[in-house]
């Protein structure tokens, strides 16, 4: 099990990060990934109303996760139930079934919690099925949606 910590994102973890990304996407969302960690890194203003936070799970001095929440948008937003959810964004382990995932899940959680948001969702497409019995460890699966590059997939909600 997972016995690292889970900290703020610092530019010297990019090359980490985009290493770990580079296992799981290779399409345009891979891009939007990237051109995310850059203006987050700069401090770039167009992110500023998005109140982006990325994560990363470091064990034995080695990167083995990275995961990113933000203020929802309005193609997630409109599954909410509360007027003030987030979007866990982004998740993504170097190994799976070593609670990685499950640590940084927990952590975002509380961090959203502390945060003032009411409630967490996320989306996540056919691509990545094999994540779907996951989150459903976690929250609640409540329907099937598209994203804007028209995936199809799930809508998943927590309460918090």
């Amino acid at each position: 099990m997972f016995k690292g910590t889970i900290r703020p994102l610092q530019k010297e973890d990019i090359k980490s990060v985009e290493e770990i990304f580079d296992l799981y996407w290779n399409d345009s969302f891979r891009k939007n990934l990237s051109d995310k960690l850059e203006k987050y890194l700069a401090n770039d203003s167009s992110l500023e109303n998005e109140n982006f936070e990325f994560f990363i799970a470091e064990e034995n001095g080695e990167i083995v996760g990275v995961s990113a929440m933000r203020k929802a948008p309005e193609h997630i937003k409109k599954y909410s139930t509360t007027e003030n959810p987030a979007e866990f964004y982004v998740l993504a382990v170097r190994i799976q079934g070593k609670g990685v995932g499950s640590a940084m899940t927990l952590s975002r959680i509380e961090k959203a919690k502390k945060s003032g948001y009411t409630e967490v969702l996320l989306f996540s497409g056919e691509k990545h099925k094999d994540s779907w019995k996951f989150h459903d460890k976690y929250f609640e699966r409540i329907e099937s949606a598209k994203a804007p590059n028209r995936e199809a997939g799930y809508i998943w909600r927590k309460l918090i």
